[in-house]
């Protein structure tokens, strides 16, 4: 059997090579490149949960700063503040709203101290107005009452009293609701049949004038048909032969105009 053996194989049982052609500088690149390929994976693995925290955090910065963006933006100017119209005064028909309502932005103070109109606590507002009437979704303008000053106790709407006649109902206005001798008003009327609004004229024997008054503690109110008004006079003068306790005016809707008679 031994004589069958080819030659390398004795060579073999000898031992080892004596020339190992597999270095040490070969062998340590193997060692390197296994390294190598096993931090691969790994550092890919670490890459993509690095990337998906980072991606998660910028979310949740945005949802947070949304909220404040907006309400700095709102703060700035950037969106433009709900504007709403101040009403000043305010009477109700049937069918629709008579309104005095402010044009632009009102001065507004305090009286400070007590006096004729009003006590210290009491507000005024000066300003231009326009007197709308509302009806069937319609907005009529009727006419504008500029540099006029409220003195009210607050700032809620004036109520004007509404007072029915014959043909159309009649509202006064009272901007200031107190005064030592006189309260002065305005009157309007929205007639009946048509719903047209209009500001009345006050017609005495030698004078035409948009306003009026009444004596305080008293009250406008309809008679017969007719705006009856309370009377004032200076000090002393209700002994005269040409005072009269009581004004009564007549509406006539064709001239606008509230007419005195006896």
């Amino acid at each position: 059997m031994n004589e069958d053996k080819p030659d390398w194989y004795s060579r073999v049982s000898k031992g080892p090579f004596p020339n190992d052609k597999f270095t040490a500088e070969m062998k340590k690149n193997v060692q390197m490149s296994v390294i190598r390929d096993e931090g691969r994976p790994k550092r890919r693995k670490y890459l993509q949960v690095g990337f998906t925290g980072v991606l998660l955090l910028l979310v949740m910065l945005l949802a947070i700063q949304l909220p404040f963006d907006v309400e700095e933006q709102q703060r700035a100017g950037d969106v433009p503040p709900h504007n709403e119209e101040t009403i000043r005064a305010q009477g109700f028909t049937d069918q629709g709203r008579l309104s005095v309502v402010a044009v632009e932005k009102e001065k507004i103070t305090t009286l400070g101290a007590p006096s004729c109109f009003g006590i210290e606590t009491d507000q005024s507002f000066t300003g231009n107005y326009i007197v709308r009437y509302s009806y069937n979704e319609v907005t009529d303008e009727v006419t504008t009452l500029d540099d006029l000053t409220f003195i009210q106790p607050t700032s809620a709407a004036v109520h004007m009293v509404r007072l029915p006649f014959q043909d159309a109902d009649v509202f006064i206005l009272a901007p200031q609701y107190q005064d030592c001798h006189a309260i002065q008003i305005y009157a309007f009327a929205v007639e009946h049949d048509t719903g047209k609004a209009v500001q009345l004229r006050f017609q005495d024997e030698l004078t035409v004038s948009y306003t009026s008054y009444y004596r305080p503690g008293t009250a406008p109110m309809v008679k017969d048909n007719k705006l009856v008004l309370q009377s004032t006079e200076g000090p002393g003068g209700e002994g005269s032969p040409d005072y009269k306790p009581t004004r009564m005016y007549r509406l006539d809707l064709k001239q606008g105009i509230m007419e005195h008679t006896n």
